[in-house]
């Protein structure tokens, strides 16, 4: 192997090593080493841990239910097909190639979120991931697109509009970071491959920028190869991946949108076999009267369900009227065991998540 590669590579790994453990992969590959370095990874979204909250708390005839499950199937389709576009860009072969799995800028008074992003001292590329079933047809001389599926019609804004917004917007981010202007690129991956792509103008954007699951690894080679001049020294480089991994801003709760009281929550611990609300604490362990199943654990759902929907501390009186408990001598011992940090003060006791 090249010396100066193994030089390149112990440098990249050293600096990134105590910022991103076990981020930087090392594969074999038909006796050839290559670097992937994946310098952000995806986490599974927020919103859908506040949406599966607020379906197990609210109660089932409850209105904003569907409003909530119709958010939750939006989201669970995208993610999926983010996942689907991070195997697919896991397979890249490229040294020096940096992978940022959903990446939250802000710019002026502006957040835009990048699917993903792969950077390399020569480029950058941009890849917005949808995952929509059906057919899809492009209308580019209205900025459109149209989705057919189960006779139904419902048209979006183009894809290829959305991604090169967030082009110019990490134009603009980089040039307010002082950094050299690189060519940035942009691609839609279309994650579902039963799913149909119709261009009924012939529009050759479309026809460049869009693509289904098995043209994405080879459109990324094609820029590879267009964009050899390095234009990045690998200081900037490293200096840029840090920093965009610094400066990103995961997006915060939606509860809100909802409007839902927080009184209308139901209560208690749930049990985990047939979820009603009814367990109880009594010798070490909760207990539910109605199927009889015991489960030590049982609380520590309800204290993600609080945190999620009711507020971002607890006390230990707030602990006892949501799980349904009496003792304050139980709830302490219940939250001293819940991996949580407690702020002290003279009147009482504060207890939040360590994240």
């Amino acid at each position: 192997m090249n010396s100066t590669f193994i030089d390149l590579k112990q440098r990249i790994k050293q600096d990134f090593d105590n910022l991103l453990p076990n981020s930087f992969t090392v594969i074999n590959l038909n006796e050839r080493t290559v670097t992937i370095l994946i310098v952000k990874r995806r986490i599974f979204p927020l919103r859908i841990k506040i949406n599966d909250a607020i379906q197990r708390r609210l109660p089932v005839n409850h209105p904003k239910l569907p409003e909530v499950l119709q958010d939750s199937m939006k989201i669970r389709a995208g993610h999926k097909g983010e996942e689907a576009l991070d195997y697919y860009t896991s397979l890249l072969h490229e040294d020096e190639f940096h992978i940022f799995q959903g990446l939250r800028l802000k710019t002026g008074q502006s957040h835009f979120q990048i699917d993903s992003l792969l950077l390399s001292p020569s480029f950058a590329l941009i890849i917005d991931s949808k995952n929509m079933a059906g057919i899809l047809t492009f209308h580019s001389h209205f900025n459109q697109m149209e989705r057919t599926f189960n006779d139904k019609t419902d048209i979006y804004e183009d894809p290829i509009l959305q991604v090169k917004r967030h082009r110019l917007l990490l134009i603009k981010w980089l040039k307010d970071h002082s950094f050299p202007q690189i060519p940035i690129e942009y691609l839609v991956f279309s994650s579902n491959p039963a799913t149909a792509l119709r261009n009924p103008s012939n529009d050759q954007e479309v026809y460049q920028r869009v693509c289904p699951p098995g043209k994405i690894i080879f459109k990324i080679e094609e820029f590879i190869s267009r964009y050899k001049k390095e234009l990045l020294s690998i200081k900037e480089f490293k200096r840029l991946s840090k920093l965009l991994l610094k400066s990103d801003i995961p997006a915060g709760s939606h509860l809100h949108q909802f409007k839902i009281d927080s009184s209308e929550y139901l209560t208690g611990v749930q049990c985990p076999s047939c979820s009603k609300y009814a367990m109880e604490w009594y010798s070490g362990t909760w207990n539910c009267p109605l199927c009889r199943r015991t489960a030590k654990n049982a609380h520590n759902q309800a204290l993600g369900d609080y945190f999620l929907l009711i507020n971002d501390t607890i006390t230990n009186q707030q602990l006892r009227k949501f799980l349904h408990i009496h003792s304050p001598k139980l709830a302490t011992k219940l939250l001293s065991k819940s991996n949580l940090k407690c702020h002290e003060s003279t009147r009482r006791s504060c207890y939040y998540t360590p994240h």
